[in-house]
C-alpha cells in the first residue's frame, strides 16, 4: 500500500514537471499578459490559510454566544410526575367477630415542580471579562488573517514586479543573442579565410554562449516567478 502511494505521488509529480516543461517550451514570453493585481489579490483569498482562519473565527463566534448565555446556568428547574394505584389490605377479628379481610384502594396522580437560583459571586462578576476575552480572541484571529493577507499581497507584488522586469529585459537579451550569433558567423567566415585568429573565434563563441545563457536565465526567472504567482494567488496563468 505504501509502495503504491509513493508510486502515485511520484507519477503525479513527474506528470506535473513534464507539464511545466512543456508549458515552458510553448509559452511566448514576449506576448505574456499578466492578470491585474486586483484579480490576483482576490483569488488569493481562496487559499486554505484563509479558510483555516475563517473556520477558527466561526468557532470563536460560537464560543462567544455560549459565553453570553452562560447566565442561564444560575437557574435550575426540576419537576416530577407520579401516577398509580395505592391499595391497603387489612384484617380484623375479635372474640365475637370471625376473621375477615378488607381491601381499599385509590388512584393517585401527582405532579411536583421545583426551582432554585444559585449565583456564584466571583463567576457573576467575571462574566463580562470572559465575554471581552472571547471577543479579543476573535479579533486577534481576524488580525492574524489580515496580517497574513498583507504579507501574501507583498509576496505576489514581488513576483509580479520580477516578471515584468524580466519580460522587459527579454527583448534586449534576444537582440543581444542575435547580434552575437551574427558576429560569430562573421568571425567563423574570417577564420576560414585566414583573416581571424583562433583567439578571435574563441572570443566570439564565448560572447554567443554568454548571450544565450543570459537569455535562458531570464526565461527561467520568468517561469519561476509565474509559478510562484500561480501558487500564491491561486490563479492559473500558464498552467491552463
Amino acid at each position: 500500500m505504501i509502495t503504491l502511494f509513493f508510486f502515485i505521488a511520484f507519477f503525479s509529480h513527474a506528470s506535473y514537471a513534464q507539464s511545466v516543461i512543456k508549458t515552458a517550451q510553448e509559452i511566448d514570453y514576449a506576448q505574456l499578459v499578466l492578470p491585474p493585481l486586483e484579480d490576483l489579490f482576490e483569488n488569493a483569498k481562496k487559499s486554505p490559510s484563509v479558510e483555516m482562519f475563517e473556520s477558527k473565527m466561526m468557532e470563536q463566534d460560537n464560543l462567544l454566544k455560549s459565553e453570553k448565555r452562560s447566565w442561564l446556568k444560575y437557574f435550575k428547574v426540576g419537576g416530577s410526575w407520579q401516577y398509580g394505584n395505592i391499595g391497603v389490605n387489612s384484617m380484623f377479628t375479635d372474640q365475637y367477630t370471625p376473621l375477615f379481610y378488607q381491601y381499599s384502594g385509590a388512584t393517585q396522580n401527582s405532579f411536583f415542580v421545583n426551582g432554585a437560583v444559585s449565583v456564584p459571586i466571583d463567576d457573576l462578576f467575571d462574566r463580562s471579562n470572559r465575554v471581552k476575552r472571547q471577543k479579543m480572541q476573535r479579533r486577534s484571529t481576524e488580525l492574524e488573517m489580515e496580517k497574513w493577507f498583507d504579507e501574501q499581497k507583498m509576496r505576489i507584488i514581488d513576483s509580479y514586479v520580477k516578471v515584468l522586469n524580466a519580460v522587459s529585459l527579454l527583448k534586449k537579451k534576444n537582440e543581444n543573442l542575435t547580434l552575437t550569433e551574427a558576429q560569430l558567423k562573421i568571425v567563423e567566415s574570417d577564420f576560414g579565410n585566414g583573416h581571424a585568429a583562433i583567439s578571435d573565434l574563441n572570443t566570439a563563441k564565448k560572447m554567443e554562449v554568454d548571450a544565450f545563457e543570459a537569455l535562458k536565465l531570464t526565461e527561467s526567472t520568468i517561469m519561476s516567478e509565474l509559478l510562484h504567482l500561480e501558487i500564491l494567488s491561486r490563479t492559473k496563468i500558464i498552467s491552463k
